[in-house]
């Protein structure tokens, strides 16, 4: 058993492109809440977060502008905007209360102290440094679909869509991932969250359960009436179903 375990976990690290290797060196899967795509995909995951908090910071303060630089005043002339744009500095507030709640938790639960840098990058590259402590911690199983959400929400500030407007702001897609709403109600949030949400009708719900990603709440309900989803595994599956595909095809 020795020789051929040597010989596959080899395998894997020279296979694993994200680096996880101490998912595969260290546990079986069995030490685990997460299973290994899954902590593979938190991992990558969080490697994103770094830079994306330098553009949060840059959008924060406006040095990132979107939009006129300038606010007309009364007599024709202009004062420059003040410093600070308040969406990038809701979903930076909101990304580091989520990673920081995920640092608390694995520091409490695995009996460790937290020593990276008290800083949105450094909590996530803490939490990436510790995977396997993270993936050790009851409760992780929501740690992808809310980071996830969270930088998503940082995302579409820092980059919000070519025609403008449909800035998915964090308090509202926070709000929104807690509603329980039917198909139909369920696109039409989704039209007002706008950004990589838009496209998230009816139909794609319906690919999403076919595929298997969503399920109906449970019941009982009245054979007329429809059925009910909570939106935040909804918002989860249209986000994650695209990127599965893509990387089949690369």
């Amino acid at each position: 058993m020795g020789a051929e375990n040597g010989a596959t976990v080899s395998s894997r690290v020279r296979e694993d492109t994200c680096g996880v290797t101490q998912l595969d060196l260290a546990f079986d899967d069995g030490h685990l809440y997460l299973d290994r795509e899954t902590a593979r995909a938190l991992f990558r995951l969080l490697g994103e977060v770094p830079e994306l908090a330098d553009d949060l910071a840059d959008s924060r303060t406006r040095q990132t502008r979107f939009g006129q630089p300038d606010i007309r005043v009364h007599g024709g002339s202009t004062v420059p905007k003040l410093p600070f744009n308040p969406a990038a500095a809701r979903a930076d507030d909101h990304l580091r209360a989520v990673l920081v709640s995920w640092v608390r938790l694995v520091c409490e639960q695995r009996a460790v102290d937290y020593d990276g840098a008290a800083s949105t990058a450094g909590m996530a590259r803490w939490l990436q440094r510790n995977i396997v402590a993270l993936a050790m911690t009851e409760g992780v199983e929501e740690a992808l679909p809310e980071i996830s959400a969270a930088v998503e929400a940082a995302v579409v500030v820092v980059c919000p869509p070519a025609e403008g407007g449909g800035v998915v702001d964090a308090e509202l897609l926070a709000r929104a991932r807690a509603v329980r709403l039917n198909a139909a109600g369920i696109q039409k949030l989704a039209s007002q969250l706008g950004g990589v949400f838009a496209n998230l009708t009816a139909r794609r719900l319906r690919t999403l359960r076919e595929a298997g990603l969503v399920e109906p709440v449970p019941g009982p309900w009245s054979a007329d009436w429809p059925e009910l989803f909570l939106v935040g595994p909804v918002l989860d599956a249209h986000l994650a179903l695209p990127a599965r595909q893509r990387k089949r095809n690369n």
